[in-house]
């Protein structure tokens, strides 16, 4: 016990070694954005679909030299304390894009995209906008709304611009540029001769924000054979930062082995803070679901029959909202939150021992509370995942300790946890994250499943190599679990362990992992797609234990793929890669092809999440680069 007390402060001191300054910024001067006119070309059909062909292949030249990370406040800053006294809206089509110099990237493809596409409603946008007539400007503000447009989905990007009356004068204007993303997305989730899935949702139902998705699959071994799933959702409703989604169907996949035999609906209802200057976050989630034998010649008696509730309630509140700010330093937020939630089987797999403890099946209950400190602000960088198009990465901390009761079947425990992140843009524009996980619980004066993860991720500045740039990537993480008793064992099939492995057979109590990959990004553009080749390789140790069989020790793959991408399109980017895993388990493959949709860069927009009980398995909340 003195060892475990030892162990605990020494865990917490490492802790607040994320909390300290935040480096200088460096950065370069914003685009001019101006308006051109479209030149009008007076050409036969035959000679629009050469020249549209013809445009389609070559090099992109329209603002892709612009590869700089620079500070996403640098060029509001001089305008601090004005008078705002317009806000305007300038929505681009296709054929622009943000920051873009000179030249319009019009042909066959953006000329078809801007037909067929209905722009955002300019009250669309209005409600997303913070910013407001007759205030005083906040560059901190700005640069949050800024940010917070880039992350709606139907929005690819958005730069917000100040224009002074002349000079000495108290007021300004400011321009909202925003360009949307083509609104139909279809997807694919198997084509072959027994087994299709097909789906297409429309982002921004006629420019209000909503969206609806259907999806159809058809499996030739499955009961009935054709199944179907839709959903809805609203951004922004009335202008209150809350989102709202639901979901019903009869082809989820299912959480024993991903099979689509599972009935569901959902309803998840969500306030990010959205900005450091929101008051108020949260979210409810209700949902059930239940497996249905839809694979009889498959599963035979190895069916996991299943029902089960979801009941989820969070709320917390941004102490430090209404602080003013004074240049560049920004005070250390505060933010409270609690949540109450309950996740209940009512039927549990018969193959499921009653008094077995099992993440995936058991009843859970709990009341979490936690206190977040965090000091953030955000550079605007290219070429993570995107070919040229703006993505917002985080520098500074984010501490949170959370403590309650939680229930895990008949396990009735305390529990206490932190998180602490730390991110770091360098001088020269190098990329680092730091973080550490972890979480105990506590029962008749012992501690019990007590898990540490810890690691750091790295972005390399971009490198040009002639006319193609690349990055490096590296990621290492270690995780442990003493005392195991309810937790999951370690494994390797998820954001910690091996791309592409998918047993869960490969378990144990330590976890080592590292990562390393390798991107270029080229100016070839094929129809507005750009493609850019990777290499990729994982490696991870598993310690065994006394849950574990022989299917612990090292674990490596090694492979490399293309990225595809056009900016205009919802898909984000497409990613084929090909994978050799020298050790696999039964059950999985030696060689692998996947292929990936909608890879973005997406870290927790929010600032801050739900509290809840350390994850060593995944990053479910997207705090990890």
């Amino acid at each position: 016990m003195p060892t475990l007390i030892k162990h605990i402060i020494s865990i917490f001191c490492l802790g607040l070694l994320f909390v300290f300054g935040a480096y200088p910024a460096y950065t370069q001067q914003i685009d001019t954005l101006t308006e051109d006119t479209l030149r009008k070309e007076k050409k036969s059909f035959l000679k629009k679909v050469l020249f549209g062909i013809k445009s389609s292949f070559g090099k992109d030249t329209t603002g892709r030299k612009e590869s700089i990370t620079e500070l996403n406040t640098r060029y509001l800053l001089p305008h601090e304390g004005k008078i705002i006294r317009t806000v305007s809206i300038n929505q681009l089509g296709f054929e622009k894009s943000i920051g873009q110099q000179e030249g319009n990237l019009l042909y066959f493809g953006t000329r078809i995209l801007n037909a067929t596409h209905m722009k955002t409603r300019k009250q669309t946008i209005e409600r997303n906008i913070f910013l407001k007539e007759g205030s005083k400007f906040n560059p901190y503000l700005a640069a949050d709304n800024e940010r917070y447009l880039r992350t709606i989905r139907f929005i690819q990007d958005s730069r917000i611009t100040v224009k002074p009356l002349h000079d000495g004068s108290d007021s300004v204007d400011i321009i909202v540029f925003t360009k949307d993303i083509f609104s139909y997305a279809p997807s694919i989730g198997g084509l072959g001769p027994n087994r299709q899935r097909i789906g297409l949702t429309h982002l921004n139902v006629a420019g209000t924000g909503q969206q609806l998705s259907f999806d159809l699959l058809h499996d030739a071994k499955r009961s009935p054979e054709w199944g179907i799933s839709a959903g809805y959702a609203y951004n922004n409703i009335a202008g209150s930062f809350i989102n709202a989604m639901f979901s019903a169907g009869k082809i989820t996949r299912n959480i024993y082995d991903r099979r689509e035999d599972e009935e569901s609906f959902l309803l998840d209802i969500e306030m990010p803070l959205v900005s450091l200057y929101r008051r108020i976050a949260g979210g409810l989630t209700l949902g059930m679901g239940n497996s249905l034998n839809r694979y009889p010649n498959s599963y035979g008696g190895d069916f996991y029959r299943y029902k089960y509730g979801v009941a989820d309630l969070w709320a917390g509140y941004n102490s430090g909202a209404v602080q003013f700010l004074n240049g560049n330093a920004l005070p250390v937020k505060r933010f409270f939150a609690l949540r109450v939630f309950n996740y209940h089987f009512f039927e549990t797999p018969y193959q499921i021992e009653k008094s077995k403890y099992d993440q995936r099946f058991n009843s859970r209950q709990g009341i979490l509370g936690s206190l977040t400190l965090f000091r953030q602000y955000y550079y605007k960088t290219k070429y993570i995942y995107g070919f040229g198009i703006t993505e917002d990465v985080p520098a500074g901390y984010n501490v949170s300790i959370t403590a309650g009761w939680y229930k895990q079947l008949d396990l009735s425990r305390p529990y206490l946890g932190m998180d602490a992140y730390r991110y770091i843009v360098s001088s020269k524009r190098d990329i680092l994250g730091l973080f550490l996980r972890t979480g105990m619980f506590f029962r008749k004066n012992s501690i019990e499943d007590l898990g540490i993860s810890f690691g750091a991720s790295y972005y390399s500045r971009i490198l040009n190599i002639g006319n193609t740039k690349m990055r490096q990537y590296f990621r290492m993480s270690y995780s442990t679990i003493l005392n195991r008793l309810a937790l999951d064992p370690l494994r390797i099939n998820n954001s910690f362990g091996l791309r592409n492995f998918n047993s869960d057979l490969a378990s144990g109590t330590s976890r080592l992992s590292l990562r390393s990959e390798t991107f270029l990004f080229t100016e070839q553009k094929y129809f507005g797609f750009h493609i850019g080749p990777f290499g990729v390789a994982d490696l991870s140790w598993l310690h065994k234990d006394t849950f574990s069989t022989d299917s612990a020790g090292l674990f490596f793959s090694i492979g490399g793929g293309l990225r595809v991408r056009n900016e205009n399109l919802a898909f984000g980017t497409f990613e084929l890669r090909g994978v050799m895993l020298p050790r696999k388990l039964p059950g999985d493959n030696r060689f692998k092809i996947s292929l990936a949709i909608n890879l973005q860069f997406r870290y927790n927009s929010s600032y801050v999440s739900k509290p809840d009980i350390v994850e060593l398995n995944n990053d479910i909340t997207r705090d990890i680069y």
